[in-house]
């Protein structure tokens, strides 16, 4: 009797359900996608870069709450908002324009 329970037991601490595999990927994913933007942006200065940089933190966030708080009313709504910033974000990002070099002439 103890013998399969003991074979049932998770140790890893994770589910083996993949949709929470691909949640926890997702905000990894999202957090490495920040850290190259953030790197980038050190290297080109651009703003983009930046809004863009600062577009993949609601991912990561939406991920660090559903693991703390998976079954939370508030998070109903902060869900949906995490993805709108993000989305809002990126489109700033994609039309900004990139601003001219004004110490560079031609000389």
């Amino acid at each position: 009797m103890i013998v399969p329970q003991l074979l049932t037991l998770d140790t890893t601490g994770l589910s083996p359900d993949p949709a929470e595999i691909l949640e926890l990927g997702r905000g990894v994913f999202a957090l490495v996608l920040f850290a190259i933007s953030v790197y980038a942006w050190s290297k080109r200065k651009q703003p983009a870069l930046l809004i863009v940089a600062a577009a993949f933190l609601p991912f990561f966030a939406k991920t660090i709450l559903d693991v703390f708080y998976p079954k939370s009313a508030l998070l109903d709504l902060a869900r949906p908002l995490f993805d709108f910033i993000a989305l809002a974000l990126f489109f700033v990002a994609i039309v900004i324009r990139p601003r001219k070099d004004l110490g560079k002439g031609t000389a």
